[in-house]
């Protein structure tokens, strides 16, 4: 809206300043300027023919000709007119004196003939130019269309989002607000297509979490059904508590494959709201490597953590060490015999690398692993749900940070980089 109001205040005074420019031209144009050349001769002709009478007479003279001529010409003494040395002398020019007073203006002209006095007449008054009414009503219809203009690309701009979001209701879902240089609302458009985005990643990830939980609870479902027929069936009790035992490791799978589902759906519709903290980069995640050590020794493995005692880690710990055991927990799972843990200072990140020295992530697979629900078919047989991954990147989204699945060049497996802006 910044952008709106400089441009309003830019047009409003351009307009402003351009039109008065352009009617001050047209109303000044060739005007012939009033010298009141008629009434001095009227007082020239005055004086005059008041010289001929006496001082004493020189007033009742004038009475006469105002009468006979219907003017009204005033004979008073020079001593009430508080003038400079300058103007007396132009007093008693010919062309006489114009003064003003809260009446208008007025001609005064003196002679030595008047004995001390001098004439006095009341001039007209200018008349008004017609087109000043015209003039004023062309004035301010230019600016109310001068200032119409910058309001064109808001209307517009206005229409378009009002129409997007009306075909976004109908389900049109993969409507969106296209750029525009010269729009107002850039930021209210952005904001748009993000939720947009977002309502998109929702949808689809819910249909997907439906689909995977449709798909995968069909085989505990059929084990159920046929452990449940065989134990009807048979007249061994032997047999029937093998098969209950058999159900019942059936049902622990659907409840856990029910929560991890449930898990990721609370965590989907939760809005995070990130406590940040700051603290030793090493401590931490030697801590969190501690947590696995008695695992990565019972598979003959060793992790091994390289970070700077002065580094700091500035996030929510609670979430980064869940992604973090994530991933170390995958890391063991596949690898050899080492996992390796680094943080170090890339560019404006600080990044966190675990490495191992397992098989490894084919390419074409790196980024479908972080999709919720994905489980790579060379690895489908090892217990989990696809989620792991899916929960870090939403981890590094709630941080503004990213995760990076790449080849380790040192270990020769697998390596997550996740880069949390300083």
């Amino acid at each position: 809206m910044k952008k709106l109001y400089l441009s309003l205040l830019c047009t409003a005074l351009i307009s402003v300043v351009l039109l008065s420019w352009l009617i001050d031209s047209f109303a000044s144009g060739p005007t012939q300027q009033d010298d009141f050349t008629q009434q001095r001769q009227v007082l020239a002709g005055m004086v005059s023919y008041l010289s001929e009478y006496e001082a004493k007479n020189q007033q009742q003279g004038l009475d006469a000709l105002n009468q006979h001529f219907k003017l009204d010409i005033g004979l008073e003494n020079n001593a009430t007119l508080a003038l400079p040395p300058s103007l007396i002398t132009q007093l008693y020019s010919n062309s006489g004196l114009v003064l003003a007073d809260n009446q208008g203006l007025y001609l005064v002209r003196a002679a030595d003939s008047l004995h001390g006095k001098h004439l006095t007449m009341r001039l007209p008054k200018p008349k008004a130019a017609d087109h000043d009414l015209l003039l004023t009503v062309l004035f301010y219809t230019g600016v109310s269309l001068c200032m119409w203009l910058p309001l064109i690309p808001l209307t517009r701009r206005i229409s378009v989002l009002s129409n997007v979001t009306q075909q976004f209701a109908d389900g049109h879902l993969e409507k969106r607000i296209s750029a525009s240089r010269w729009s107002y609302t850039t930021q209210l458009e952005r904001r748009f297509n993000a939720m947009a985005e977002q309502i998109n990643a929702l949808l689809d990830e819910n249909k997907l979490m439906a689909s995977s939980l449709s798909h995968d609870i069909r085989t505990p479902i059929a084990c159920l059904r046929f452990g449940l027929d065989a134990a009807i069936e048979s007249d061994d009790q032997g047999a029937q508590q093998r098969y209950l035992q058999r159900m019942e490791k059936d049902l622990d799978t659907m409840e856990s494959m029910l929560n991890s589902y449930l898990s990721y759906a609370a965590l989907q519709q939760q809005t995070q709201q990130l406590t940040y903290s700051q603290t030793s980069a090493s401590l931490y995640l030697h801590d969190i490597c501690e947590q696995l050590q008695a695992q990565a020794k019972a598979n003959g493995q060793h992790i091994e953590v390289r970070c700077s005692n002065a580094l700091k880690i500035n996030a929510d710990l609670h979430w980064l060490a869940r992604a973090l055991i994530n991933i170390l927990g995958n890391a063991l799972r596949y690898a050899r015999q080492s996992v390796t843990v680094c943080a170090d200072i890339d560019g404006h990140f600080l990044a966190i690398t675990i490495e191992d020295d397992g098989p490894g992530i084919p390419q074409a697979e790196r980024a479908a692993i972080l999709k919720p629900f994905y489980q790579s078919a060379k690895h489908r047989s090892a217990q989990g749900y696809g989620l792991g991954l899916a929960i870090c990147q939403k981890v590094m989204v709630w941080h503004h940070g990213y995760l990076e699945v790449s080849e380790s060049n040192s270990l020769g497996g697998a390596k997550f980089t996740l880069k949390l802006p300083l």
